[in-house]
C-alpha cells in the first residue's frame, strides 16, 4: 500500500510546482502591465497584494506536500526496516526452536546409551557372578562284592551319605546314586557349589567278598575340567578314610588335595 502512496505524493508535488510556477509568471505579469490600465492604483496595489498572498500559499502548500512526501518516504523506509527485523527474529525464533529440538534429541539418545551402559554393566555382573559359580559332580567306584558308602561333608559340616541323609534341608548337594552291593559306584553333586571346603570320605559299610584291600577309584567334575582322586585301600569292615579334600574359591576356582 505504501508504495501508492509515495506515487500520489510525488504527483501532487509535480502539481504544486506547475501551479506555483504559473502563479509566480502570472504575477510578474500583472506587474508589469497594471500600470498600463486605467485602473486606480489602490486596486492595483490590493490585486499584487491578493496575488502575492495566493502564491505564498501556493508555495506553503508546495512545502507541505514536500514535507509529507519525505516523511512518507521515511514511513516506507521504516515499515522495510521492520519487515526485515521481522524476518530475522522469525529466523532466530525458527533456529532457537531448532536447536531445542536437537537438545532434546541429544538428551534422549544420552538417556538411551546410559540405559544400555547400565543394562551392560548388569549384564557383566550378572555374567561374572555366573563364572564365579561351579558346579561339582564326584563319583567313587570299587570291584569287589562289598558295600561301600561315600560322605561328603560340605563347607556348612553338613553330611551326605547313604540312607536320609542323601539330601540335607536347606543344603545345596544331594548323594544321586547309592549303591548296597558291588561292583558299584557311588555319586553326589552340586549345582552351584558355595566357596569354602568339602571333604570326600569312603567307608566299607559291607563285606561280601573276600577279595582284599577294597581299592576305590574315583573322579572329580567341575567347571573347569575334572582332576582323578588318588586310590584309597580299605580292608576292615567299618574303616573310614578320606580320599580327597576339595575347595571352592570365591570366584568359583577349585583345587584339590
Amino acid at each position: 500500500m505504501m508504495p501508492r502512496r509515495q506515487s500520489l505524493s510525488t504527483v501532487n508535488l509535480a502539481m504544486l510546482d506547475v501551479i506555483a510556477g504559473a502563479m509566480a509568471a502570472f504575477l510578474i505579469i500583472m506587474v508589469i502591465l497594471l500600470p498600463y490600465y486605467d485602473k486606480d492604483a489602490l486596486d492595483q496595489q490590493a490585486r499584487v497584494e491578493v496575488l502575492q498572498r495566493s502564491v505564498a500559499d501556493l508555495e506553503e502548500a508546495l512545502r507541505s506536500a514536500r514535507a509529507e512526501s519525505e516523511a512518507a518516504r521515511a514511513h516506507a523506509g521504516r515499515t522495510a526496516d521492520e519487515a526485515e527485523l521481522r524476518r530475522t527474529i522469525a529466523e532466530l525464533r525458527d533456529a532457537l526452536r531448532a536447536a531445542r529440538a536437537e537438545a532434546a534429541a541429544s538428551d534422549a539418545q544420552a538417556g538411551r546409551a546410559e540405559a544400555e551402559a547400565e543394562r551392560q554393566a548388569q549384564r557383566a555382573e550378572d555374567l561374572a557372578r555366573q563364572l564365579a559359580r561351579t558346579f561339582l559332580v564326584l563319583y567313587v567306584r570299587w570291584d569287589t562284592l562289598d558295600d561301600v558308602d561315600l560322605h561328603v561333608i560340605d563347607p556348612s559340616g553338613a553330611e551326605f551319605y547313604w540312607d536320609g541323609h542323601k539330601t540335607i534341608p536347606g543344603r545345596p548337594g544331594e548323594l544321586s546314586e547309592d549303591s548296597i552291593i558291588g561292583p558299584g559306584n557311588e555319586v553326589w553333586e552340586i549345582r552351584d557349589a558355595p566357596a569354602g571346603e568339602y571333604r570326600i570320605e569312603v567307608k566299607l559299610y559291607g563285606i561280601r567278598d573276600a577279595r582284599k584291600p577294597v581299592v576305590v577309584r574315583g573322579r572329580l567334575f567341575h567347571r573347569d575340567g575334572s582332576v582323578v582322586f588318588n586310590d584309597v585301600n580299605l580292608s576292615r569292615l567299618g574303616e573310614r578314610r578320606r580320599i580327597a579334600t576339595i575347595r571352592v574359591d570365591e570366584r568359583g576356582g577349585v583345587s584339590m588335595r
